[in-house]
């Protein structure tokens, strides 16, 4: 402990600038969050607004309950997309095993997605591509519906319906279903991106390999 009563994490947030920085996740005045870091009343460094439970129903860790979403307003293959997307629900996060069965990172679980929906994903299916695809068109942030793919520099998803999302985040997380401001927290400047292009399977529509249940990259 600090002389004073103050522990050493206290001294070194406010040593180290971590005042501003508290402040910011908390939503609480520079002064604010130095009174309760001085008063060892520091909550976790985590957005207030992000919603981190245990649920494995919602985290897709092993939970076998699957979630209550309407999707029957999407248009096209939207519906598809996000059921597929549920499907993939449980899987663990892993870069190395991206395509195998059970293992995706971000942009494997969305193309996974999209392949089992008959749609043939860009490329190797990279964060990126989904960014440059031309066969997704910008669509509004008020006007998300289900199966809309959302992409970030550094994190693609797919939305369930007008307010969730489902996504491969992390090897802490594995797939996540939640707000969609949670799934894309830190994305600064994502955009909702939705599918215009032809559908295997659909009149007039094909796809060129890689069906359902093919992942190879």
């Amino acid at each position: 402990m600090a002389s004073g009563g103050i522990s050493g994490v206290a001294v070194a947030l406010a040593s180290a600038g971590g005042v501003l920085l508290y402040a910011g996740f908390q939503g609480q005045s520079p002064l604010a969050a130095l009174k309760d870091i001085t008063g060892g009343k520091t909550k976790s460094l985590m957005p207030g607004t992000v919603s981190f439970t245990n649920d494995p129903s919602n985290l897709g860790q092993g939970g076998t309950t699957a979630l209550a979403v309407d999707w029957s307003g999407a248009s096209g293959p939207g519906g598809m997309i996000a059921a597929a997307a549920m499907s993939h629900r449980d899987e663990k996060y892993s870069q190395a095993k991206r395509w195998q069965p059970g293992f995706s990172d971000c942009s494997s679980f969305v193309g996974k997605s999209l392949k089992d929906a008959g749609i043939t994903p860009p490329g190797g299916s990279t964060t990126i591509s989904y960014r440059t695809w031309t066969k997704l068109k910008n669509v509004p942030r008020d006007a998300i519906q289900a199966g809309d793919i959302l992409s970030g520099p550094g994190h693609v998803a797919i939305a369930l319906d007008s307010q969730r999302a489902i996504g491969q985040q992390n090897t802490r997380q594995n797939v996540r279903i939640d707000g969609i401001d949670n799934i894309m927290y830190g994305q600064v400047g994502w955009v909702a991106r939705r599918y215009v292009g032809a559908v295997a399977g659909k009149s007039g529509g094909s796809s060129s390999g890689g069906g359902a249940g093919s992942y190879a990259a």
